[in-house]
């Protein structure tokens, strides 16, 4: 029950509608009532007495009841659904906001597609117990109660007959409800297989196809729908055993009381209309039993739905600001200092050290860059200074303030990062360039442009800024997205900016139009520069060389060449592949 009295805090914004609903939903469950028991007098009063005025009333007054029930139907799939589709805003968006919040950690860890999954899917399961699991429930306990009472008071020893098979119902239905919630949990896991898996071979269509891996790709996809499959059928095998003894025991109890009844009936003790309004009750006194079991099935799946929302909005961001964090309107001035900074993925057993002691200092206006063989720690050292990750030993600084004390939101406004690998989301160029500052003008978004060396190739486009870029900006080039991706931060125009291997990515020609944009950008700011080329670093006001997580070398690009160490071996490797 912790999974449901949770998702109940969230119907409070909605208690009125809710109230309105299930309101309804009673009154219309109580007026469905009132037909058999009018059926009864027709019979009796009417059919058997031959009062054909009666009949008029009583049709009439069925009608009535007919109507009635209908119109506070409505009512209550209008306002029942209000609170479904409210719910189910919060929750997601909810889920949403808090992932945004998580540490890079959380998501480096699992498939991106198993997130969607929880997200869209899973909450999308929760829905059903609200508008078929809630009302259901409202309904067929309503109804239960309502034909019991009636039931006793048409005939008592007949209810008593009824209540027979009771006890083998309430076993079957504590038994079903445990093999059930584990068989939906098992569902809910396959399916976010296939949903990850899905993602991942539309986001390499273009490796699938060039490697000619299709079949592989669907033979995967098959298996990871053929564990769904398995899943789903496990589940529909107990049901296939267990709705049918449900069915069973029910009918058990209409025919004991069929046979008792007609007995009674035959021997004047009970009138025909009394026999066929108790069967109808019956009749109603069953069906919320079955009701109840359709509800017990919808509650266990969006139990195991909930559970894994759950999970996300209670996942705890590794990298958290201090309650009294600090934040200014003011930029971040001051040198920028790692004083003895040691740092590790994973936890326990899966514990990694990448960086060791590593010390160093940046002053405003200074180009430092980082540089060594693939794998030594480079991009990690550059991801501490937005406090993407905890550190494990040391400080980092900028000016008087530890990146520790400082709120995430003032601390990375004040950064900029171009990353080696441009991302463009889904929409126009405009709405990518004003991604760096939300509420610029259209004037400042083309300065910038410019300034990035973007302006001529955007006019070019269909629709100039107006261009969608498709989804990470698939219509555009390497070298056209990565100059959006820089004049969305020369809009930004943060003191502190990081550039991850920029340019390794692009052509010669690309390239020169973004060392270009790179140097606007980079004038009167702290610099961090990671160099695949290092021939784009002969002017940086400080090299260091990284090996295995720790700096082995570190000064100017003569200086580290007249060392003959490590900078120099790298620098004549490229200059030896014409790299100059």
């Amino acid at each position: 029950m912790k999974t449901f009295r949770r998702l109940f805090t969230y119907l409070a914004p909605y208690r009125i509608f809710l109230v309105v609903g299930l309101g309804a939903a009673v009154v219309a469950t109580l007026l469905h009532l009132g037909p058999p028991y009018l059926i009864k007098i027709i019979i009796d009063k009417v059919l058997v007495q031959k009062n054909l005025s009666l009949l008029n009333y009583l049709i009439l007054a069925l009608i009535g009841l007919y109507l009635l029930r209908s119109g506070f139907t409505t009512l209550q799939i209008i306002y029942i659904n209000k609170v479904q589709q409210g719910l189910i805003f919060d929750l997601r968006n909810e889920a949403h906001q808090h992932l945004q919040r998580l540490s890079l950690s959380y998501f480096e860890k699992r498939q991106s597609g198993r997130i969607v999954s929880r997200v869209v899917n899973d909450v999308e399961a929760l829905q059903a117990i609200i508008s078929s699991g809630g009302v259901t429930l409202v309904i067929a306990l309503v109804t239960l109660v309502g034909s019991l009472i009636i039931l006793i008071h048409l005939n008592p020893k007949l209810t008593l007959l009824a209540m027979i098979p009771i006890p083998a119902l309430t076993f079957l239905v504590s038994s079903f409800s445990k093999k059930a919630h584990k068989g939906y949990r098992r569902m809910r896991r396959r399916l976010a297989d296939i949903n990850a898996l899905l993602q991942e071979n539309i986001a390499g269509i273009r490796e699938i196809k060039s490697f000619r891996q299709e079949k592989l790709r669907q033979e995967k996809f098959a298996g990871k729908g053929g564990g769904y499959y398995q899943a789903n059928m496990a589940v529909i095998r107990i049901w296939s055993v267990f709705f049918p003894l449900i069915m069973l025991m029910s009918a058990l109890g209409t025919v004991i009381v069929l046979w008792y009844g007609g007995r009674a009936a035959i021997a004047g003790d009970l009138t025909i209309g009394g026999l066929v309004a108790f069967v109808s009750y019956l009749g109603l006194f069953y069906t919320p039993i079955n009701q109840l079991n359709q509800v017990n099935n919808i509650f266990q799946h969006g139990r195991a739905a909930g559970e894994r929302i759950f999970a996300i909005i209670d996942a705890v961001p590794e990298v958290k600001e201090k309650k009294r964090a600090i934040a200014s309107n003011l930029p971040l001035a001051g040198k920028i200092k790692f004083n003895n900074v040691s740092f590790s993925y994973g936890t326990g057993k899966k514990k990694k050290e990448v960086l060791h002691q590593i010390t160093f200092t940046a002053n405003p206006g200074e180009l430092v860059a980082f540089v060594g063989a693939s794998g030594s720690g480079k991009s990690t050292i550059v991801s501490l200074i937005p406090h993407f990750y905890n550190i494990n030993e040391g400080s980092i600084t900028i000016g008087n303030y530890d990146i520790k004390d400082l709120k995430l939101k003032h601390l990375r406004q004040n950064i900029g990062m171009v990353l080696q690998e441009p991302f463009l989301f889904n929409g126009t160029v405009l709405e990518n360039i004003l991604f760096g500052k939300p509420g610029a003008s259209k004037e400042e978004v083309v300065e910038a442009a410019k300034t990035a060396n973007a302006h001529n190739f955007i006019q070019e486009l269909e629709l100039g800024y107006e261009t969608e870029v498709g989804e990470r900006g698939v219509k555009l080039s390497g070298g056209e997205k990565q100059r959006i991706t820089i004049a969305r931060v020369i809009l930004k125009n943060p003191p502190i900016l990081i550039l991850d291997e920029a340019t390794s990515s692009v052509d010669s020609e690309a390239e020169i139009l973004i060392q270009e944009a790179l140097e606007h950008l980079m004038k009167g700011k702290t610099n961090f520069v990671i160099a695949h080329r290092l021939s784009t670093i002969r002017n940086a006001t400080k090299i260091l060389v990284i090996a295995d997580g720790r700096i082995v070398e570190e000064g100017t690009h003569w200086e580290l060449l007249a060392k003959k160490g490590s900078y120099y071996r790298l620098y004549q490797m490229q200059f030896q592949f014409g790299d100059t």
